[in-house]
């Protein structure tokens, strides 16, 4: 009896296993590309600010969250 529970028990944990990998491979995969990974400004006066966009495209199939960005 305990062999059978088990047995079913196992069964029904690879099921839900199985279906959340499907589901997660169903939903693709951001891929991050930038262009320019650096920029020098040269010399720069003390109390000028200065401004530089980087432009991140996604050109993967999923979402892509920026999460973290540290200045180098």
């Amino acid at each position: 009896m305990f062999k059978r529970f088990f047995f079913v028990l196992l069964i029904a944990a690879l099921s839900v296993f199985g279906l959340l990998a499907t589901v997660q491979a169903d939903e693709g995969t951001p891929k991050a590309v930038i262009e320019n990974t650096s920029h020098d400004f040269g010399a720069v006066y003390e109390g000028v600010d200065v401004i530089h966009d980087f432009v991140i495209q996604n050109k993967g199939d999923a979402d892509l969250e920026v999460t973290d960005v540290k200045a180098g």
